[in-house]
This record gives structure tokens, sequence and C-alpha cells, in this order.
């Protein structure tokens, strides 16, 4: 065993000694597997960091979290385009019917949202923004997504039922319309109507999915008495309770709606109810394809770069003809030459691996510097994935070469060379 490893470590010596007595060729054959490495490695860490983007997005909406509808959320659904197109929207009553019907021992919220048109917003005497989006919400929807306030609060229960003017701003907005000034207390006209500034959120950032940032926020009720509900895309939020079961409760606002809109056995539903839980899983598989496909189109790149590492090493073996004879006659086993040769292959291959990955850390830094709202990290396991593909590209390019070194005959070996 002893032995054995000696010889090892004595292969390893030959072959360092080797790469440093050829820098150029060295270079010149590691730069195919740099290339191949960066190219696999960068593209795990941006589909990993848009992963992350999405993720983080939709976590802001809670675990389970069900989203009632006229559409599905992922677009999967037997129900031909044109039928689904004449769904109706979710209206009021249904909301307040579900939110009277569902148990609150599964339900920690239900929330009546109304997306509407895109409006403009003014500073009686002041600013303006225009296209500005507002979302009309229930006094529930702090418990379905968490927000933070630079100022102020949202709207309360009271507020909603009697169709309060007032409005919560996101940081975009607020800085638009009133700069660094102080905006709470202040008045906005929204779709012709003064309302006053209750709150102002905190600033998130651009990501993936909406932001709270150019959005404003009014209490439903509000909203219906200035537009109609129709001509706005609508949806009911059903937040469960951790001890909830998702399937019971999904089949029961099913029943619950079926029977408010008197649906017949046998009809189809004329909506849908969406989990967050299944859009996230579709986000997964999807990443999972990308870094498949990904990993697919990097993989010609490091094919180069073996091809290139296997054509020097048969021009390494043949130009030391005249070293290995001489070895083999001074009593060096085949093995010897074998692990001599396999070990100049792979450090040239983990070589070219480790300065791909430097490549990579160095474009991350870059581009997360240049832009504040991409943050591409490279994980360890995505380092460790590209050494274990360097090691692997440098033992399956080095291993025909290394076994023609191992197998020449010492007479005809020496022979050649002289």
């Amino acid at each position: 065993m002893k032995k054995n490893f000696f010889e090892l470590l004595e292969s390893l010596k030959f072959s360092i000694k080797s790469l440093k007595s050829n820098v150029l060729r060295t270079m010149l054959s590691l730069l195919g597997v740099s290339i191949g490495i960066f190219s696999i490695i960068a593209i795990y860490s941006a589909i990993d960091a848009l992963n992350e983007m999405v993720m983080s997005s939709m976590n802001k909406f809670g675990q389970n979290t069900l989203y009632i509808t006229r559409f599905s959320f992922m677009g999967q659904s037997n129900v031909p385009r044109w039928k689904r197109k004449n769904f109706p929207f979710p209206d009021f009553d249904e909301y307040k019917f579900l939110q009277k019907h569902l148990s609150r021992e599964d339900v920690k919220a239900v929330t009546f949202r109304i997306f509407m048109p895109a409006t403009k917003l003014t500073v009686p005497g002041g600013e303006s923004v225009s296209g500005a989006e507002v979302v009309a919400d229930g006094a529930e929807f702090p418990e379905i997504q968490e927000l933070e306030f630079e100022s102020g609060r949202f709207f309360n229960k009271a507020e909603e039922e009697r169709a309060a003017p007032v409005v919560v701003l996101g940081a975009d907005l607020k800085q638009a319309l009133f700069g660094d000034r102080p905006a709470l207390g202040k008045t906005v006209r929204i779709y012709g109507k003064k309302v006053k500034i209750i709150g102002v959120l905190k600033k998130e950032g651009e990501g993936i999915g909406p932001s709270n940032d150019g959005r404003a926020y009014i209490p439903n009720s509000f909203a219906r008495s200035i537009v109609a509900p129709f001509k706005s895309f609508t949806a009911i939020i059903v937040v469960p309770k951790a001890t909830a079961d998702i399937n019971k409760l999904t089949d029961r606002i099913t029943v619950l709606l079926r029977q408010k809109r008197k649906l017949k056995p046998g009809e189809i539903n004329n909506f849908f109810v969406n989990n967050i839980n299944t859009a996230k899983d579709q986000v997964a598989k999807m990443t999972k394809i990308l870094r498949l496909g990904g990993g697919f189109l990097a993989l010609f790149s490091l094919l180069i770069g073996a091809f290139g590492i296997a054509n020097i090493m048969f021009v390494s073996v043949k130009e030391r003809t005249n070293q290995i004879g001489i070895q083999k006659a001074l009593g060096a086993k085949n093995s010897f030459i074998l692990w001599q040769f396999l070990f100049e292959s792979m450090f040239l291959s983990m070589i070219g691996g480790v300065l791909g990955i430097l490549m990579v850390w160095g474009g991350t830094s870059v581009v997360s510097r240049l832009f504040d709202n991409i943050h591409i990290t490279l994980t360890f396991s995505n380092v460790l994935l590209g050494l274990i593909i360097s090691s692997v590209i440098g033992i399956i390019a080095g291993l025909w070469p290394a076994w023609k070194a191992a197998r020449l005959n010492p007479v005809e070996a020496i022979r050649t060379g002289v």
C-alpha cells in the first residue's frame, strides 16, 4: 500500500514537471476547458439567481395562498380557451358569501381584490403621475402579504366598511409626487376623487414579479363606488392557517362557489382555485429544465476542451516516448506510466476549471455592482460542480493517451526516441 502511494506521488511529480516545461502548450490546452466550465457555471448561476428572485417574489404571498379567479395561473386547463374567456370574474357578493361560510378554524384571512385601470395621480396644485397602478383590497391584505411602512399604516376594517377615501402609496409614487417632503396626511386625486394618504410603504426595489413601489392601495369598497368591478380584473384571496388541510379547503371553496353560482351537477366550474404553491412547483420544474438545457449547450464547449486536452496528451506521449522507454527499462510499472499521464491530463483540466470558475466569480461581481436589482452569486454547489466536471473531463480526455503510453514496449520506445 505504501509502495503504491509513493509510485502515485512520483507519477504526480513527473506530470507537474512536464506541465512546467511546456507552459505555452499548457495554457493553450486548458483554455477550452476554462471556457466550457465558465459557460456551464455562468448559466447555472444565472438560472439560480432567476429562480431565487421568482421564489422570493412568490414567497411574499405566503404558503398555499389560494387565488380564486376566472383563469388558471399556470394555464393548465381542459376547458377550451374561448369558453374560459366567457367565465365571470368573482364579485363582491361571492366574496362575502365565502367569508361567511368558510370555517375560521381553517382560514386566516379572506379578501376581495380589484386590479383597477391605470390612472393619473395628482397632488392638487402640485406634481402628477400618469399610468399609476392602483389595487383595491380589503383590510386583511397585510395578513396576506407582509408590508413594511416608511410612515403611517394600512387602512383598517372600519375604513373599508364605510368606503373611506384613503390611500397607501408605494415608495416610487410618493417620491414622484412629493419628493423628499412628507406625504402622510396630504391629499391626492385618484380617478378624479380626493383621497387622503394614510401610509407610505418602504422601497422594495426591482425584482421579478409585481413590486409595491409603484402601487397605490385603496379600500375595495371605495373602489366599487367609483369603478364598476366588472370592468376590472378581480380575485378572491384566501389565506389558510398552517394547520388547514389545503385539499379539503379547496374542495370546500369549490362547493360553496358552485352553490353560489347555481351550477348544475355535471356543469364545469367556471372559475379556478389557484394555489400559489402549485405555481412555485411549476417554477421549480422550469428551473430544472433550464438547467438541463443550459448544461447540454455548455457541454459542447466542454467537449471542445476535452478534445484539446486529448490532442495535447497524444503529442506529449509522442514527445516523451524515449523517456517512457527508459523509465520502463529501469523497472517502472505500466500503472506508474498510466498515472503519470492521467495526472497531467487531470491537472490541465482542473486548472482550466479553476480559471473558468474565477471568470464566473469576476463576472458575477461586476454584474452585481452595475445592477442593484440583480444579485447573482457563485454558490459552493456550483463551484464543486465545476471542479467535479473538470476533473472528469481530464480523466476522460487523458485515459486513451495514458493507456497507449503505459502499453509501449520499452525497447521500441527507446529506439523511437533515438
